[in-house]
């Protein structure tokens, strides 16, 4: 019985001193592991920092562009995406006024998809001339960067820059039963509210849209139906021309728990011809990244009324 016993315990230890081995090399490797990826997230962070300076030098309008990438991106991007930047600056990311300018990237998050690869997610802010705004900040731009490890280098192989935010500052707005959220402004340089914020309708009615043939359409006013995150808008547009400036009156109109839900507002374009080359460029470029129907469409979906509320 005692050697029975003592085997017994010979067993347990055993099997005790297998499982503390486990344990410690499953540590050992989770460790390492551990810090080989915070070892990498730093490397990639430094690297999309870096880059997020170096934005600032490089004039996109300017004729030494290409050579102005190389310069100043060169230790930052992967062989081919320098090499396409080079080729078309205007697929570059850069500076495209003296003012607002690229200031710096911060980093919102850090994710490995691969091996040797990470997705960064962030915004580019731009700052303004202290005559403007005492050094302010002017905006911010998201932007999703890829970096890849080549060798033992971090380089970056993807930038993807979304439109400015337009929903940075929301806010809440509540009357005649109706209430709902906007942005407290768009954002945006060329664009100014006129209208704002905008006047949200709700009643009961049919959702229809008479859309302006193309053969009858103007610039004056035009009807038109969007699509917005598989939601259906009637657009109605009235324009009127003064001074360099267009104003644009909008309602969206659109069905929401068996109501039409409709918000209009006005809007002021400045005429990107009345600038200088390069704020030309800046104006046009902000009007084709500027994206009214998702902002209307976020608006919409905090709309609220009676027991909705």
């Amino acid at each position: 019985m005692i050697f029975e016993h003592q085997s017994r315990n010979k067993k347990i230890l055993l099997v005790i001193f297998l499982l503390l081995l486990l344990v410690g090399v499953l540590c050992l490797v989770g460790s390492r592991f551990f810090n080989k990826t915070v070892d990498e997230s730093e490397a990639v962070r430094v690297v999309v920092e870096g880059f997020g300076l170096a934005l600032k030098n490089v004039s996109l309008l300017s004729p030494t562009a290409a050579q102005d990438i190389e310069k100043n991106y060169g230790d930052f991007l992967a062989p081919a995406l320098l090499a396409e930047w080079e080729a078309d600056p205007s697929k570059a990311v850069g500076r495209l006024t003296s003012s607002p300018w690229p200031d710096r990237i911060e980093i919102a998050s850090i994710k490995q998809f691969g091996s040797g690869a990470y997705d960064v997610s962030g915004k580019i802010i731009e700052m303004t001339s202290v005559e403007e705004t005492q050094g302010g900040i002017a905006g911010s731009r998201p932007v999703e960067i890829g970096v890849v490890k080549f060798g033992d280098l971090w380089l970056i192989t993807g930038v993807s820059v979304l439109p400015y935010e337009a929903n940075e500052i929301w806010k809440d707005y509540s009357g005649d039963g109706i209430s709902f959220q906007y942005p407290e402004t768009l954002n945006v340089q060329y664009i100014s509210t006129q209208e704002w914020p905008p006047a949200v309708k709700v009643q009961s009615g049919t959702y229809s849209c008479s859309e302006t043939p193309q053969e009858v359409s103007s610039l004056m006013e035009i009807t038109t139906q969007v699509v917005v995150n598989s939601r259906t808008y009637c657009v109605d547009v009235k324009n009127e021309g003064a001074a360099g400036s267009v104003y644009s009156s909008y309602v969206y109109t659109t069905p929401k728990n068996g109501q039409l839900v409709s918000i209009s507002f006005i809007l002021r374009y400045t005429a990107c011809y009345n600038y200088n080359a390069e704020q030309n460029q800046a104006c046009t470029s902000e009007r084709e990244a500027f994206n009214l129907d998702a902002i209307v469409d976020r608006i919409a979906q905090t709309v609220k009324w009676g027991l909705s509320q």
